[in-house]
């Protein structure tokens, strides 16, 4: 006997990886800065490039650290200093043929001063690894004796072209006219927002937001700092070859270099320079045929089977959500006169999807900076929200992932207790999970199967399709269906069932 084989590819999307590590490092004041004589915060953002290689990822990349500090002559001054780290992370199935993407974030950032030159800082590099492994599989499609075969369709979702790319984005961006003009920037932080992809001539259109935040020191010696928050629309084009009109576009974005300066003839303007790492992936449905079961009225015959789990996007978006909560500085701090600025960082500990829409838990990182009776002042803690976030197309029973920011505040109240809304931009990627049992090889035995002779009456135990019974008594679905018209694909519990041999 002869057998037709074919050979396709799928691909199962990984589930997220998260990967922490330590770093920790002494920072330098530059020479021409003012001694310093108190931090008030520092703040880091991260860019890490990841690659996949035998069952792990290795990971390198640079942490940049922003410190604000109150000078020994009692002014507000910053400066960046910056830390390399390398970490490799254990991730089953990685290696080549591996789609990767890493987002990277500092949490948890710890300091000390050393002495006026010198801030010893200790955090966690934490960075979310998302991927898909693509992977061949060999399926019987036929043979040339007669079998009775059970053929099957499928449709996959395969990864058609991926391509990196890189936009510089510079923009000059005015404050409002209710801000008071900057002397310097101490601060910036900034991410990406991808609010819609299309395709058109071999062409990905990527279109978003630059989410920024700027912490400047202003003239107003009365309110000396500042907080900006602005969104800068961005767009980008990413040549694909291998395109097609259906396919299915999926865009990470990522900041990789930052800079903010205060324009010299103007100090309402800001000069904004970002590097935008962008990552497409075009995926494209493939229709495949299989053999998942097959028996012989004549032969016996040798099966060998393979399971194929594919976990596949099936929805990709952005959208707003608000989460409530109070921060609560504590009585070892001073109270809260004024807030000047409040910077947070959403982790997500629980997902539940309902229909259109999903529920989130989790902890809200923040710095708090304000005014208090013993002058400027910073806090740092962490408080537990929830948030409700509607999106049409989520259904119960898909594996939902979360990936948020905090893009503004807003908040209220002085002394311990502070009321604060924040408002969020949050990712949502549903997956689906689809199986398949398929006939991956299968020979005759040159042993006659055992058959029943004459007339049987076999009543079902429920769980059977006719499939199943057809073969438990080496015959035909045909013979099956014509003595017991009644019968349907599955076999009803207790079903009476006429068989003919």
């Amino acid at each position: 006997m002869k057998i037709k084989k074919a050979s396709f590819k799928t691909e199962t999307a990984c589930q997220p990886r998260l990967s922490e590590s330590i770093v920790e490092g002494r920072l330098s004041l530059p020479a021409e800065k003012n001694e310093i004589d108190r931090v008030l915060f520092i703040q880091g953002r991260i860019h890490v490039n990841a690659e996949p290689a035998d069952g792990k990822v290795f990971m390198d990349g640079n942490v940049v650290f922003s410190v604000v500090y109150i000078t020994i002559d009692g002014s507000i001054d910053a400066f960046e200093a910056s830390s390399p780290f390398r970490h490799s992370e254990e991730m089953a199935g990685a290696g080549a043929g591996m789609t990767l993407s890493a987002k990277g974030s500092v949490k948890d950032v710890n300091f000390s001063l050393e002495d006026a030159h010198t801030v010893y800082v200790k955090g966690i590099v934490s960075v979310s690894l998302k991927g898909s492994m693509a992977k061949s599989c060999e399926a019987v499609t036929g043979a040339d004796s007669e079998l009775q075969m059970k053929m099957a369709n499928t449709r996959l979702k395969v990864t058609r072209d991926q391509k990196r790319d890189t936009m510089m984005m510079r923009e000059d961006v005015r404050l409002p006219q209710a801000l008071p003009i900057a002397e310097k920037i101490l601060s910036a932080d900034a991410y990406p927002v991808v609010k819609s992809v299309h395709t058109e001539d071999l062409k990905i259109v990527v279109e978003g937001d630059l989410k920024l935040s700027v912490l400047y020191l202003s003239t107003d010696k009365g309110a000396p700092l500042q907080q900006y928050n602005e969104s800068i629309p961005f767009g980008h084009i990413v040549s694909s070859e291998n395109l097609s009109a259906e396919d299915m576009i999926s865009v990470d974005a990522s900041i990789a270099d930052l800079s903010v300066s205060v324009a010299e003839e103007a100090g309402d303007i800001f000069r904004v320079a970002a590097k935008i790492s962008i990552m497409c992936a075009a995926r494209a449905d493939s229709e495949v045929e299989y053999l998942e079961d097959a028996y012989s009225l004549i032969n016996k015959l040798k099966l060998k089977y393979e399971d194929h789990a594919c976990r596949h996007l099936v929805l990709s978006d952005c959208t707003k959500a608000i989460a409530r909560s109070t921060i609560s500085v504590p009585s070892t701090e001073p109270s809260v006169s004024r807030i000047v600025c409040l910077k947070a960082s959403p982790s997500i500990a629980a997902v539940h999807p309902g229909t259109d829409r999903v529920y989130i838990e989790g902890l809200m990182m923040y710095t708090v900076c304000y005014t208090s009776s013993e002058g400027m002042w910073s806090y740092t803690g962490e408080t537990p929200f929830e948030a409700e976030v509607q999106m049409d197309g989520i259904t119960a029973d898909q594996d939902v992932e979360i990936a948020a920011d905090v893009e503004y505040c807003t908040y209220e109240g002085t002394g311990r207790d502070i009321s604060v809304k924040f408002m969020m931009d949050v990712e949502i990627r549903a997956f689906a999970q689809s199986c398949m049992r398929l006939v991956s090889d299968l020979s005759e035995m040159n042993e006659t199967p055992s058959r029943n002779q004459g007339i049987t009456i076999y009543f079902a135990d429920g769980g059977e399709t006719t499939w199943d019974i057809a073969k438990r008594y080496t015959t035909t679905l045909d013979i099956v269906k014509k003595f017991n018209p009644d019968i349907g694909d599955m076999a009803e519990p207790g079903q009476k069932i006429l068989i003919m041999s």
